[in-house]
């Protein structure tokens, strides 16, 4: 019987998890405005300094739009260099997907706390690691934290009107 029981609290805890939608607080589109040790976030990334240069040279803009659906969304991250979409997203559901990197990845988006999660891992050969983004509101901004080796980098993007 405690194993039925068991077995039905399962069950019913990962149906809700899986049905959690996108909150409307991320909606939106919005431009990057300033970054907090950013450059040595990408240094212990083992980014060299052309390449970082460019990175933090480069205009970054991010956009969290509806579908027809309540329990998925859309999501652009938007460089002057490349752009990225991903369409149809679940949270809580894997998908392979291309990265700033031009790479294929397995991309998961989660939610906990009111905190988004973008979690990338690499599918091919080359120099992209394994690395999570969370996204989280500070004041009026969109907050982007990444964290790589102990490095913190933050990135804060204003909600576009």
């Amino acid at each position: 019987m405690c194993a039925k029981i068991a077995l039905a609290v399962f069950v019913l805890g990962v149906a809700t998890a899986s049905a959690a939608n996108l909150p409307d607080k991320f909606y939106g589109k919005y431009d990057l405005d300033h970054s907090e040790n950013f450059d040595e976030y990408l240094t212990a990334k083992g980014y060299g300094w052309f390449t970082r240069k460019m990175v933090t040279l480069a205009t970054f803009k991010k956009e969290f739009t509806r579908t027809g659906s309540k329990t998925l969304f859309d999501y652009s991250n938007l460089t002057s260099k490349k752009d990225v979409h991903y369409k149809n997203i679940e949270l809580g559901k894997a998908f392979q997907g291309e990265g700033l990197d031009s790479t294929k990845h397995e991309i998961t988006f989660t939610l906990k706390d009111g905190h988004l999660f973008e979690h990338h891992k690499p599918l091919e050969e080359g120099d992209a690691k394994e690395e999570t983004y969370e996204y989280l509101f500070e004041g009026d901004f969109l907050l982007v934290r990444m964290i790589y080796n102990g490095v913190e980098g933050r990135r804060y993007y204003k909600r576009l009107p």
